[in-house]
């Protein structure tokens, strides 16, 4: 059962338990959620399972605090299939779940990106009686944020209102996401500057960040709809940028082919006089990929070849997609020189590629009617 996979967890639990067990009475449920509680941290989710083994082995009941406290244990662990396991060998022992059950179980599914999951213990809480609340709600909304199931998100939030279940700034900032990923601008843009107003709740910069990305990924992207978010997050009484507002934008401009700004961009954040909570902001990798990335849409080689060289020269830790960019930038422009330069970069840097990397230079060489250096 979920109980299996003890290795690896060595003394904790048992370290734990073994100190409580020179007192008297012996321990009954009541302690071992105590010790469970203990163990709340993603990595000693096989403690907590040895735990609850050692329970049954001592005909110690476990009841719905026991397993709200392993189910929690899973999902800070990423363990959304573990979840669903003990949240069925609790039903099947008789054991009631609660709200604090159904939610866990379906933040679980939400990291792991399991809507369909999500959307099933909704319906499954349901049937038990138990009343979804505004943690539930977000849970699942955060799920189908997470597999881009933007109209199911916005259809759970319409639920949220017809059962006079309030929302929260962590409600909003899901269904926000989930219309980012569907580039749908328009819903989240009504979500932020009518829904949540509406509730009182005022947006942070998760908020703000999400909005700037469904204009990012609109089709077309939106450029100047995402700079006006960034500018007034800029302004008194926002919500402070950060790298990801600023790197949203670049990306915004950059898909919109409008190469010139999002370079201009990154130099606003290079000079270091955007203030994020009193600290100076810098460019970061995302930051740099987006602006190369912009380049290469433009097909302005030389632009992308300066920034990744910037970029190298900069001490951040590298990735092989602007690289990957960058030689398609040159592939675009006929560059085929640079093309074979860049790759030799990579191959130098120990960076791993793809073959798709190796066939933008083969494509760019055999244009330009010449061999693959």
């Amino acid at each position: 059962g979920a109980d299996g996979g003890g290795g690896g967890g060595g003394g904790g639990g048992g370290a734990v338990e073994a100190a409580a067990e020179e007192v008297s009475p012996p321990l009954d449920t009541a302690h071992y959620n105590v010790l469970l509680s203990c163990l709340s941290r993603p990595r000693r989710w096989k403690e907590a399972l040895e735990l609850s083994a050692r329970m049954g082995e001592r005909g110690v009941q476990r009841d719905t605090s026991t397993y709200n406290a392993l189910i929690s244990v899973m999902k800070a662990a990423g363990k959304w299939k573990l979840a669903l396991k003990l949240l069925r060998r609790m039903r099947s022992e008789g054991v009631p779940p609660d709200t604090i059950t159904f939610s866990a179980a379906m933040a679980a599914c939400a990291r792991g990106g399991e809507w369909r999951s999500a959307l099933l213990l909704m319906g499954s809480m349901r049937q038990a009686g138990v009343r979804p609340n505004t943690v539930t709600f977000s849970a699942a909304i955060s799920a189908c944020e997470k597999g881009g199931e933007w109209a199911r998100a916005l259809r759970l939030l319409r639920q949220m209102g017809d059962e006079q279940v309030p929302p929260d700034l962590i409600t909003f900032n899901a269904a926000i996401g989930a219309c980012a990923k569907g580039g749908e601008w328009e819903r989240a843009m009504s979500l932020l500057t009518e829904a949540m107003p509406a509730e009182g709740i005022a947006p942070d910069s998760v908020s703000y960040n999400a909005a700037i990305t469904a204009h990012a990924n609109a089709q077309p992207a939106r450029p100047d709809g995402a700079l006006s978010l960034l500018r007034a997050m800029e302004g008194e009484g926002g919500a402070p940028p950060d790298n990801f507002s600023y790197n949203g934008v670049i990306s915004a401009f950059g898909r919109a082919g409008r190469w010139e700004e999002a370079v201009a961009l990154l130099r606003q954040l290079a000079a270091g006089k955007v203030a994020h909570g009193g600290e100076a902001l810098s460019p970061d990798l995302v930051s740099y990929t987006a602006a190369i990335s912009a380049c290469a849409e433009a097909g302005r080689a030389a632009e992308a070849a300066a920034l990744l060289e910037e970029l190298r020269s900069s001490g951040l830790p590298l990735s092989i997609l602007p690289f990957s960019k960058a030689i398609a930038a040159a592939a675009k422009a006929g560059e085929w020189r640079v093309a074979c330069a860049t790759l030799r970069q990579v191959s130098s840097l120990q960076l791993r590629h793809n073959a798709l990397t190796t066939n933008l230079v083969l494509r760019a060489c055999d244009a330009a009617g010449e061999p693959a250096a």
